[in-house]
């Protein structure tokens, strides 16, 4: 099982402001802004790295996992529907 890790809140004001930007600039995929910099999974992977390396899990496989999972990093992030914990 991996650690928990502090939620990076200002990672999450990122997504969210971003996300608000993509949305007044008509774009209707707010996903897109969820990975913005790679500062999530960077993030994460600063924690997990070397557990998920033990694993087998590289960072191109961790970042894909990330962004097939994007909706939930955006139900965390921008809508608030969801917890860090959940997510």
């Amino acid at each position: 099982m991996l650690r928990r890790v502090n939620e990076p809140v200002e990672i999450k004001e990122a997504i969210k402001n971003l996300s608000k930007l993509l949305s007044t600039k008509g774009g209707k995929d707010v996903s897109k802004g969820a990975l913005v910099f790679n500062k999530l999974p960077q993030y994460l992977w600063s924690s997990w790295g070397n557990d998920l390396k033990k694993l087998g899990i590289t960072w191109q496989e961790f970042l894909k996992i990330i962004s097939k999972n994007s909706n939930l990093i955006v139900k965390w992030a921008v809508n608030d529907e969801i917890s860090w914990d959940e997510l």
